[in-house]
């Protein structure tokens, strides 16, 4: 694996300065280096980035999981349309190394596939990328063979739009700590299914909050992971070893004494609002936290009410009819921009803090 072939040159440590992409070029020439680690960021969607060092050989371990489930071989095309700045991006350039699979480096945009003409047998897209490409209906995206999303969660509507298409369309879940995703979903298809199943190799349970195979997901990927990894995700777990992410601990909120999921209002509301928007919380005096809903706009306003009539009127739609009464949120922000990591992600520690500093 001393070789990588792009756009159907073969590079090697001797020629990679011919490479006319400035972020691969350099990714190559820390991976075909003799050291034994290359450096990783986290996108720092929960808080501040942390820098990780990952060994090489666990990177090359993940390659083969994902070729080996996906049954990819050599030759095979592979659109990087993903920043090498991150685990995604430099993990396709990996598994074309690893595979042997002709790596076709596109648009890093939110629309990959608008001026994409190419073969593509494999792709890596976030939520965004899928969304845009399949709207574009060009055709383009069910083109492409075999498609893995990650780096968010996908939208209800948006994978029911997908759920018909034929080519192969995955979720994967997985993070910076376990070099790309340690286990996928299919989104369309006779197998599509809400639950995750883990990749070989890689061995999941959860730590139990209320006896009912509900809480936290543990880890365990030797090939990938040097100790057991305890995440920050509730999940539902089921006897066959598949789950389903509820949300992340960190983003439950405390209001009343109920605990509420923010991830699982947001894809309640998806059904109805279609800009992007949040839920997030600030500090509450009765209520300990109180849940509040930010949405993008170019006018800038707020609004706080107790009254679910009030609020559903000003907004323009029925809050009550997609929400229980306790997850209807006390106050509405209307802001120009979300804030959001570099890797795209909502940056919902900062977001948090904005709303906690505006009284």
């Amino acid at each position: 694996m001393t070789e990588i072939i792009i756009d159907g040159k073969t590079y090697t440590r001797e020629n990679l300065n011919e490479i006319e992409h400035e972020s691969v070029r350099n990714f190559l020439i820390e991976w075909f280096s003799d050291s034994p680690t290359v450096n990783l960021h986290t996108s720092g969607s929960t808080g501040k980035p942390k820098l990780i060092v990952a060994e090489k050989s666990r990177m090359i371990a993940s390659a083969k999981m994902t070729l080996d489930y996906l049954g990819l071989k050599p030759g095979d095309t592979a659109l990087l349309c993903l920043s090498v700045n991150y685990i995604a991006g430099k993990m396709m350039v990996v598994r074309a190394i690893v595979g042997g699979l002709n790596l076709l480096i596109g648009d890093l945009s939110s629309n990959p596939l608008q001026n994409e003409e190419r073969h593509i047998d494999f792709a890596a897209m976030v939520p965004l990328q899928v969304y845009n490409s399949f709207r574009d209906n060009n055709g383009r995206f069910s083109r492409i063979g075999k498609v893995i999303i990650g780096g968010g969660a996908i939208d209800r509507n948006e994978e029911n739009l997908y759920s018909t298409l034929p080519n192969e369309i995955y979720a994967t879940y997985g993070m910076t700590e376990t070099l790309s995703h340690i286990a996928m979903r299919r989104i369309n298809g006779d197998k599509h299914s809400p639950y995750f199943t883990p990749m070989d190799g890689v061995e999941v349970w959860v730590k139990e909050e209320n006896g009912e195979n509900i809480g936290t997901l543990v880890i365990n990927a030797p090939r990938l992971c040097a100790e057991t990894l305890y995440t920050n995700d509730n999940v539902e777990m089921r006897s066959d070893g598949t789950f389903r992410i509820l949300g992340r601990r960190d983003n439950v909120v405390c209001s009343g004494g109920i605990k509420l999921q923010i991830e699982e209002i947001e894809a309640k509301l998806a059904n109805i609002i279609h800009v992007d928007f949040a839920i997030s919380s600030k500090p509450d005096e009765k209520l300990g936290e109180k849940l509040v809903l930010v949405i993008e706009d170019s006018k800038e306003r707020h609004v706080a009410t107790s009254s679910s009539a009030l609020l559903s009127s000003y907004l323009g739609f029925d809050l009550t009819a997609c929400l229980e009464k306790y997850e209807i949120p006390k106050e509405v922000f209307y802001i120009l921009h979300l804030p959001r990591t570099e890797s795209g992600k909502i940056a919902r520690a900062t977001l948090k803090q904005m709303l906690s500093e505006n009284k």
